[in-house]
């Protein structure tokens, strides 16, 4: 069981609460350490910012996404909106929030999925606009390209956060930490730049991914997964992480 399990939280600051309250329900002592930073792209395309509402499609692929994209645009209110995809239903709701319809959300919550759900519903030589992070895959580009006119619009940027290194590195020599969440590839790459080079030991640590990208960017880089959940979602997450642990004792 988790109670009592010191879990290192890896994600932004801002996003990292939902995750350490779903650990306190489990009686896990969540250990908030953000890895990457994410903050509005200082530069942004203006034919775009006002032209976004003309596309046939627009897709989100992370809440993040949805929250830049609404500070770019502002109190912008289009005449009609574009028909919106998204990946996962935390965007999905994020959308909803703000009132706006969401017209497909595949049943995975993968750019693969997507890209096959979304495919059959677009008309020949269908505009789509990806909003997206400047680390995002460009999974989605690659594969709808050749029946889609598809652009890329990046409204937030992701950078490692240097200033967690020390208390990273000093968690895992003391052995301080019992498991590591990863909610992103770029949490993941951060964690393996900051302990390249240095003497760890990761024996001891039971690492959770929250889905097959992430855990395949992990394994990519030599680091091993313990738990990564059917669903793609903090609580299935957690939830799998609990039952790993109680598998365990």
């Amino acid at each position: 069981m988790l109670r009592g399990k010191r879990v290192l939280v890896t994600r932004e600051k801002a996003q990292a609460k939902a995750l350490s309250q779903t650990l306190e329900r489990y009686g896990a002592i969540p250990v908030e350490l953000p890895l990457i930073r994410i903050v509005r792209a200082e530069q942004t395309d203006q034919e775009l910012l006002h032209k976004w509402h003309t596309f046939d499609w627009i897709v989100f692929t992370s809440q993040n996404g949805v929250k830049y994209f609404f500070e770019h645009i502002g109190e912008m209110k289009p005449p009609t909106w574009p028909k919106v995809a998204v990946v996962g239903e935390k965007t999905a709701k994020a959308l909803q929030k703000r009132n706006v319809v969401v017209d497909l959300i595949p049943n995975e919550f993968v750019a693969e999925s997507l890209a096959e759900a979304l495919k059959p519903l677009l008309s020949a030589h269908a505009r789509i606009l990806l909003v997206k992070g400047n680390l995002a895959r460009d999974t989605l580009r690659e594969q709808l390209s050749n029946i889609a006119n598809v652009t890329d619009w990046i409204v937030y940027e992701t950078t490692y956060n240097e200033e967690a290194k020390p208390q990273l590195i000093h968690f895992l020599q003391q052995r301080m930490i019992d498991a590591i969440t990863f909610t992103s590839s770029s949490t993941v790459h951060s964690f393996a730049q900051a302990i390249a080079g240095e003497n760890v030991d990761l024996s001891f640590v039971t690492i959770a991914c929250i889905g097959p990208i992430t855990k395949q960017t992990a394994l990519q880089l030599g680091l091993p997964v313990h738990v990564c959940p059917h669903t793609y979602t903090i609580d299935e997450m957690v939830e799998q992480l609990h039952q790993y642990f109680t598998r365990s004792e």
